[in-house]
């Protein structure tokens, strides 16, 4: 590990927290970062919350992190993105930015040369995924979703990645954990970099509370002495069912979604889970499960455009 940590711009000596804004590559837009350079060697951890910017709970976690986390207690580093999609964050907006109405967790390995979505995923790649060793990626229900907590480990990586992951997950504080298939978003852009991690999903509505804010928390110092990066024992903090994979359907049509399951239901396969309808009552799509499983989430919200998720369970 070399004695100096830096991420584009911004530079820490061994022993030391450096704070600052990230400028992203190629383009105007910065992002609030932390770094803290361990005053003894060990992994290097990445941390990111705000990918979209209406999920505030692991916004919020990061910021307290960041503040909480002395450099003296630390072995290895940490890399804290409070908020990656800041133009999102302050837009108040679902899912996609402000310039180029993409979604920044589909874009990833990301392009230097491409859109402001694009050029973020890349300076996350380029400059922080290259460095890093584990990463947590905190993400929540956005302002038009109904979630339940739980965790998401890649199925897409080396054996000895995925065990690490999955004992991770374990020890998260979440009561569900899945193995995800899925290749796209941050998560799949490490997992394809070698890199083992986790996506925690905490909290919903496009709301915070004490209550989700602490929780990550917990789950997060919790991961942190399980890779001895903090000292201490981690602890179980709570029972832990762990999911095969989960199933995700998107609209076939824009209108009006009408779920007929919610979080927690447990549903069995070809059973109705909702439908589409347009302004006229129309039903214009159906959609049935194609599997038993659980409900982690889906759209609370009454609009729905075509390609939009509307519900998933695992």
């Amino acid at each position: 590990m070399a004695d100096t940590l830096t991420v584009g711009n911004l530079t820490a000596e061994c022993g030391t927290k450096t704070q600052g804004y990230l400028d992203a590559v190629n383009c105007e837009v910065k992002m609030p970062v932390t770094l803290i350079n361990g005053a003894n060697p060990g992994k290097t951890v990445l941390i990111t919350g705000g990918m979209h910017g209406g999920e505030y709970p692991g916004i919020e976690a990061c910021i307290r992190l960041s503040s909480m986390l002395n450099p003296q207690d630390i072995s290895g580093r940490l890399i804290i993105v409070h908020a990656v999609n800041t133009p999102a964050f302050f837009a108040k907006l679902q899912y996609v930015g402000p310039y180029d109405g993409k979604n920044l967790n589909r874009e990833y390995p990301g392009l230097a040369t491409g859109t402001i979505s694009q050029k973020l995923a890349y300076t996350v790649s380029s400059q922080m995924f290259s460095q890093a060793d584990f990463y947590l990626d905190l993400h929540s229900g956005d302002i038009h979703e109904k979630l339940t907590p739980f965790v998401f480990y890649s199925l897409l990586s080396t054996p000895e990645n995925m065990e690490l992951s999955k004992q991770a997950a374990s020890l998260a504080g979440f009561p569900y954990a899945v193995g995800s298939l899925n290749a796209v978003g941050a998560l799949g852009g490490a997992t394809k970099m070698g890199i083992p991690g986790l996506l925690i999903e905490n909290g919903n509505g496009g709301l915070w509370s004490e209550e989700n804010v602490e929780r990550f928390l917990g789950g997060i110092q919790n991961i942190l002495k399980f890779l001895e990066v903090l000292p201490g024992t981690p602890e179980t903090l709570c029972k832990v069912e762990f999911f095969e994979k989960a199933v995700y359907e998107d609209a076939k049509d824009t209108g009006c979604w009408y779920p007929y399951v919610t979080l927690g239901d447990m549903v069995k396969k070809d059973q109705k889970l909702g439908e589409i309808k347009d302004l006229f009552g129309k039903t214009l799509s159906e959609y049935f499960a194609v599997r038993d499983g659980k409900v982690l989430y889906h759209t609370s919200s009454l609009a729905i455009n075509a390609g939009d998720p509307v519900i998933a369970y695992a």
